[in-house]
Protein backbone atom coordinates (compact mmCIF):
# COMPACT_ATOMS: atom_id res chain seq x y z
CA UNK A 1 0.00 0.00 0.00
CA UNK A 2 1.21 3.29 -0.78
CA UNK A 3 1.33 4.79 2.83
CA UNK A 4 1.52 8.78 3.59
CA UNK A 5 2.89 9.70 7.16
CA UNK A 6 1.46 13.23 7.69
CA UNK A 7 3.27 14.39 11.20
CA UNK A 8 2.75 17.26 13.45
CA UNK A 9 1.75 18.46 16.60
CA UNK A 10 -1.68 18.43 16.23
CA UNK A 11 -1.90 20.62 19.36
CA UNK A 12 -4.91 21.04 18.25
CA UNK A 13 -6.16 18.92 15.28
CA UNK A 14 -7.69 21.12 13.71
CA UNK A 15 -9.94 20.71 9.97
CA UNK A 16 -7.53 21.61 7.57
CA UNK A 17 -5.40 17.90 8.92
CA UNK A 18 -8.88 16.49 8.28
CA UNK A 19 -9.15 18.00 4.85
CA UNK A 20 -5.59 17.02 3.66
CA UNK A 21 -6.50 13.36 4.76
CA UNK A 22 -9.05 13.52 3.09
CA UNK A 23 -8.26 14.63 -0.16
CA UNK A 24 -5.19 12.65 -0.29
CA UNK A 25 -7.49 9.62 0.02
CA UNK A 26 -10.00 10.84 -2.25
CA UNK A 27 -7.18 12.10 -5.21
CA UNK A 28 -5.89 8.42 -4.62
CA UNK A 29 -2.02 9.83 -3.66
CA UNK A 30 -2.81 7.43 -0.39
CA UNK A 31 -4.10 4.08 -0.07
CA UNK A 32 -4.28 5.00 4.02
CA UNK A 33 -2.92 8.22 5.91
CA UNK A 34 -1.31 7.80 8.99
CA UNK A 35 -1.38 10.29 11.63
CA UNK A 36 2.35 10.57 13.33
CA UNK A 37 2.23 13.16 16.50
CA UNK A 38 5.61 14.13 17.27
CA UNK A 39 6.51 13.85 21.03
CA UNK A 40 9.68 16.21 20.85
CA UNK A 41 9.48 18.86 17.89
CA UNK A 42 13.15 19.39 16.79
CA UNK A 43 12.45 22.98 16.31
CA UNK A 44 12.34 22.91 20.36
CA UNK A 45 8.64 24.18 19.68
CA UNK A 46 6.61 23.50 23.08
CA UNK A 47 3.28 21.40 22.95
CA UNK A 48 0.67 20.00 25.13
CA UNK A 49 1.06 17.00 26.90
CA UNK A 50 1.06 13.71 24.41
CA UNK A 51 -2.06 12.58 26.06
CA UNK A 52 -4.32 15.21 25.00
CA UNK A 53 -3.01 15.71 21.44
CA UNK A 54 -3.30 11.94 20.84
CA UNK A 55 -6.89 11.48 22.38
CA UNK A 56 -7.91 14.61 20.30
CA UNK A 57 -6.29 12.67 17.10
CA UNK A 58 -8.74 9.74 17.91
CA UNK A 59 -11.73 11.85 18.00
CA UNK A 60 -11.22 12.51 14.18
CA UNK A 61 -10.36 9.09 12.61
CA UNK A 62 -13.36 7.47 12.32
CA UNK A 63 -11.75 6.42 8.57
CA UNK A 64 -10.53 3.11 8.59
CA UNK A 65 -8.17 4.17 6.21
CA UNK A 66 -7.06 6.95 8.59
CA UNK A 67 -4.28 5.30 11.10
CA UNK A 68 -2.43 6.84 14.40
CA UNK A 69 0.97 6.04 14.28
CA UNK A 70 2.90 6.34 17.71
CA UNK A 71 6.46 5.93 16.89
CA UNK A 72 7.33 8.76 17.79
CA UNK A 73 5.64 9.22 21.06
CA UNK A 74 6.93 6.16 22.25
CA UNK A 75 10.70 6.47 21.79
CA UNK A 76 12.66 8.65 23.67
CA UNK A 77 14.17 12.11 22.53
CA UNK A 78 13.42 14.13 19.65
CA UNK A 79 11.16 13.13 16.84
CA UNK A 80 12.67 13.27 13.26
CA UNK A 81 11.27 12.24 9.94
CA UNK A 82 13.90 10.40 8.57
CA UNK A 83 13.87 8.41 11.68
CA UNK A 84 10.76 7.66 11.65
CA UNK A 85 10.16 7.24 7.39
CA UNK A 86 13.33 4.19 7.70
CA UNK A 87 11.54 2.64 11.37
CA UNK A 88 8.29 1.92 9.32
CA UNK A 89 9.85 1.36 6.27
CA UNK A 90 11.88 -1.52 8.18
CA UNK A 91 8.80 -2.72 10.18
CA UNK A 92 6.32 -2.98 7.27
CA UNK A 93 8.63 -3.45 4.56
CA UNK A 94 5.18 -4.42 2.35
CA UNK A 95 4.51 -0.65 1.97
CA UNK A 96 5.81 2.26 0.27
CA UNK A 97 6.05 5.63 2.63
CA UNK A 98 6.23 9.30 2.11
CA UNK A 99 5.75 11.90 3.95
CA UNK A 100 3.14 15.47 3.65
CA UNK A 101 4.23 19.08 4.86
CA UNK A 102 2.59 22.20 4.18
CA UNK A 103 3.68 24.83 1.99
CA UNK A 104 4.55 26.81 5.28
CA UNK A 105 7.27 24.43 5.59
CA UNK A 106 9.22 24.86 3.09
CA UNK A 107 11.37 27.94 4.17
CA UNK A 108 13.00 26.16 6.72
CA UNK A 109 12.85 22.78 5.32
CA UNK A 110 16.98 22.92 4.43
CA UNK A 111 16.84 22.63 8.24
CA UNK A 112 15.38 19.55 8.20
CA UNK A 113 17.77 16.72 9.26
CA UNK A 114 17.86 13.26 11.26
CA UNK A 115 19.27 12.27 14.58
CA UNK A 116 22.90 11.48 12.92
CA UNK A 117 22.95 14.75 11.17
CA UNK A 118 21.94 14.02 7.52
CA UNK A 119 20.31 17.06 5.85
CA UNK A 120 17.38 17.51 3.68
CA UNK A 121 18.99 16.41 0.70
CA UNK A 122 19.38 13.13 2.19
CA UNK A 123 16.04 12.48 3.45
CA UNK A 124 14.50 13.68 -0.11
CA UNK A 125 16.46 11.12 -1.89
CA UNK A 126 15.32 8.08 -0.34
CA UNK A 127 11.37 9.24 0.15
CA UNK A 128 9.00 11.21 -1.29
CA UNK A 129 7.57 14.40 0.02
CA UNK A 130 3.94 15.88 -0.91
CA UNK A 131 3.55 19.75 0.19
CA UNK A 132 0.21 20.82 0.29
CA UNK A 133 -1.00 24.88 -0.16
CA UNK A 134 -1.37 26.72 3.14
CA UNK A 135 -2.79 30.24 3.10
CA UNK A 136 -0.05 32.77 2.28
CA UNK A 137 2.82 30.15 1.73
CA UNK A 138 3.61 29.87 -1.99
CA UNK A 139 5.57 26.53 -3.15
CA UNK A 140 8.75 28.13 -2.78
CA UNK A 141 11.29 26.64 -2.48
CA UNK A 142 10.99 23.24 -3.95
CA UNK A 143 13.48 20.49 -3.79
CA UNK A 144 13.69 17.44 -5.98
CA UNK A 145 11.59 14.50 -5.01
CA UNK A 146 8.85 17.55 -3.65
CA UNK A 147 5.25 17.07 -5.41
CA UNK A 148 3.46 20.03 -4.73
CA UNK A 149 -0.71 19.33 -4.85
CA UNK A 150 -1.32 22.81 -6.17
CA UNK A 151 -4.83 21.29 -7.23
CA UNK A 152 -5.34 20.65 -3.30
CA UNK A 153 -7.49 23.00 -1.73
CA UNK A 154 -5.84 25.82 0.17
CA UNK A 155 -5.90 25.38 3.87
CA UNK A 156 -6.68 28.47 6.10
CA UNK A 157 -7.35 26.80 9.65
CA UNK A 158 -3.82 26.31 11.91
CA UNK A 159 -3.43 25.27 15.21
CA UNK A 160 -1.96 28.38 16.21
CA UNK A 161 -4.93 30.54 15.77
CA UNK A 162 -7.22 27.60 17.80
CA UNK A 163 -5.03 28.34 20.60
CA UNK A 164 -5.19 31.69 20.07
CA UNK A 165 -9.07 31.73 19.48
CA UNK A 166 -9.70 29.82 23.28
CA UNK A 167 -7.69 32.02 24.75
CA UNK A 168 -9.44 35.27 23.83
CA UNK A 169 -12.91 33.22 24.20
CA UNK A 170 -13.52 33.42 20.60
CA UNK A 171 -15.22 30.64 18.54
CA UNK A 172 -13.81 27.75 17.30
CA UNK A 173 -16.01 25.85 15.48
CA UNK A 174 -14.76 27.05 12.22
CA UNK A 175 -11.84 25.60 12.52
CA UNK A 176 -12.21 22.41 15.35
CA UNK A 177 -13.97 19.27 14.52
CA UNK A 178 -16.98 19.47 17.25
CA UNK A 179 -16.01 16.25 19.00
CA UNK A 180 -12.06 18.08 19.53
CA UNK A 181 -13.72 21.60 20.61
CA UNK A 182 -15.79 19.83 23.40
CA UNK A 183 -12.49 18.04 24.61
CA UNK A 184 -10.79 20.98 24.37
CA UNK A 185 -13.47 22.85 26.68
CA UNK A 186 -13.50 19.59 28.86
CA UNK A 187 -10.22 19.41 29.76
CA UNK A 188 -9.38 23.51 29.82
CA UNK A 189 -6.86 23.14 26.83
CA UNK A 190 -5.32 26.06 25.61
CA UNK A 191 -7.03 28.45 28.19
CA UNK A 192 -4.12 30.37 29.50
Amino acid sequence: MKIVLFGGAFDPPHIGHQQITTALLEQGIADEVWYVPAKEHPFSKSMSPAEHRLAMLQLITDNPRVKIETYELEKEGVSYSRDTLDHLSQQYPEHSFSWIIGSDNLPDFHKWEDSQGRGYQNLLANYQFYVYPRKNFPFEPLYDNMVPLQDMAEIEASSTEARQQVRTSQPIDHLVDKAVADYMQEHSLYVE
